[in-house]
Formats: C-alpha cells, structure tokens, sequence
C-alpha cells in the first residue's frame, strides 16, 4: 500500500488555480508548457492545458467549467484557445505578410505560419462576422486587405445589432424575447439575444463578450439567466400581492386594473396562477404558497361535473 509520502494528495480546484494565480503574477501569463513542473513537483502544465480543453469540449476531457470557474480563470488572462496569444495587430501583419507573398487572402484553413495558424484564424474570423461578433473597426481593418467574406450579405458589426437590441428595449421594455423574434426589418435579433446569453455562460468555447459589451447589453435590458429571472418575478408578484391583502383583507381582484409596482395587472397574475393551478402545472411550494393567500383553481360547473 502507498504511504502517503510516496503518493501525492488529489488537490482541489481551487489549490490549482491557486499555483496558476502564483505562475501569472511572477511570469506574466499563462502561457504555460504542457511539460511545466512546479517547485513542489505539481503539474501546472497539464493542468492548464486540461482547463483549456474542458472550455474548448475537447472529448477526451471529461467534465467541464462552471461560471464562476471561467470568470476566475479570465480574471488572470487564461487564454482559452492558444491561437488567440497573439494581439489583433499581429494577426493583421501575419494578413499583410500573405497578401503580399500570394496576392490575396484566400488562406487554406490548414495554413501555418510559424507559431501563427493562419488559416484556421482567418476563418474563425468569418463565422464571428457572420454572428455579429466582430467590431466595425475589425471588419474594416479586414475589409482594407481585401477579405471575401463569401456571405450573401454583407455580415453586420456587434455594434450594429447591440442598437437593435436597444431599439427593441425601448419598444417593448425589456429582452425576454423568443429565439424567433425579429426586428421591425427582419433581421434576427432573438438568434442574437440567444448567442450573447450563450458566450456569456461559458457555453460557447473560444468566444467572450467583452466587459464594455455586457455592460451595454444589461443597460438595454439584458437578462443573462431568463429561468432565474422568471423565478424571481414571480417572488416579487407574490410578495406584491401578499402585502395588498395584508393591508386590505382580500385580494386583489377587483377593480381589474389594480398594478403593481412595476406596473403589472395583478387580476392577470391571480387569474393565471388559478388556471395553473386547475392544469397541474404549478409545484407543491407554490401550491401551497398560494392557497395560504386563499388563491384556488377556477372552481368547475355542476354541469361540467356531470360530463
């Protein structure tokens, strides 16, 4: 049997991210070698290079990173995808570098130069276009080399369907909308609205919304977890509505165009959560919460009880 000296304790996540906090601060980064050994014999490399690929869905890396794990790892400049090491300026000299030896940037997506994989950085730039990911500055530092985009359209900057959003904010008052919504014009804004929660959750590998962009977005309405926001609605209505009868011994029933607060019929709310309740949808702590306030399923006909 292994004595414990000659077999290492399993550390936790956060002891790990602990040493690579250490590593960013003394060296700066976190690029890592895969072989790296830490002065107490712990395999940072790897470790590093595992993280990366839970982000990235790598197959052969079971598990995955929540939120928070994500978040911490941003916070001390992980790079998620190694293509991404380089700054935009040094990927466009790489552009001009090709431009100039081939005369166009028709760039096989297996191309490399040097530590540069160019092809594959070139590429991923036309999908993010597509998706309205790319800044108008990005597209017309692109659109100076000659780019073929190979689109139909001619793909719209991030900038461009943030104001969308924000148009459709002040029509409506808020972002809750359905993956199928679209603009007055057409154009596909719930696809949009669903990709931002998407990168913003961690869910899609290599992408990240910008500080400045996530503030823009929460400024217009956004709302990064539609189920807890739901959630949370409802409390509130319930808490609005247990006040009301609280302070005037019914419900608030009649007139039919009593609001609350945020300016919601309550009638509406009361006359939904009884037809719940008579459909079975609504679970047992709500059930109860609501028949302690004295709200009941719709009560049946005689004559529907004789069907």
């Amino acid at each position: 049997m292994p004595t414990g000296s000659a077999r290492r304790r399993r550390m936790s996540w956060d002891e790990w991210y602990r040493l690579a906090a250490e590593y960013r601060q003394v060296h700066g980064d976190l690029l890592i070698h895969r072989d790296y050994v830490c002065p107490g014999g712990e395999k940072l490399g790897r470790w590093i290079e595992r993280q990366r690929a839970k982000y990235n869905g790598v197959p052969s890396v079971p598990g995955h990173l929540d939120r928070t794990q994500v978040a911490l790892l941003n916070q001390i400049d992980m790079v998620w995808k190694l293509e991404y090491r380089h700054c935009w300026a040094d990927w466009l000299k790489q552009l001009d570098w090709y431009r100039a030896q081939y005369g166009n940037l028709d760039i096989p997506h297996s191309f490399e130069h040097g530590e540069y994989h160019l092809g594959n950085w070139i590429v991923k730039q036309r999908v993010n276009c597509a998706e309205g990911l790319l800044g108008a500055a990005e597209i017309a530092d692109l659109d100076a080399r000659g780019i073929r985009w190979n689109l139909r359209t001619r793909p719209r900057p991030w900038e461009d369907w943030c104001a969308d959003a924000e148009a459709w904010y002040r029509a409506h008052g808020h972002l809750m909308v359905t993956l199928d919504a679209l603009t007055p014009e057409g154009r596909k804004l719930g696809y949009w609205i669903y990709r931002q929660r998407d990168i913003y959750m961690g869910r899609k590998p290599g992408l990240r919304l910008t500080d400045d962009r996530v503030r823009r977005l929460e400024a217009a309405g956004m709302v990064w977890d539609p189920p807890q926001a739901r959630l949370e609605a409802w409390e509130q209505m319930y808490q609005w509505v247990s006040e009301y009868r609280a302070r005037n011994g019914k419900l608030p029933l009649w007139p039919r165009d009593l609001k609350s607060p945020d300016g919601k019929s309550m009638f509406d709310w009361i006359r939904a959560q009884r037809q719940q309740l008579a459909e079975g949808r609504l679970p047992p702590s709500r059930r109860e919460k609501l028949a302690a306030l004295g709200i009941h399923p719709p009560r049946r006909s005689k004559a529907a009880e004789g069907q």
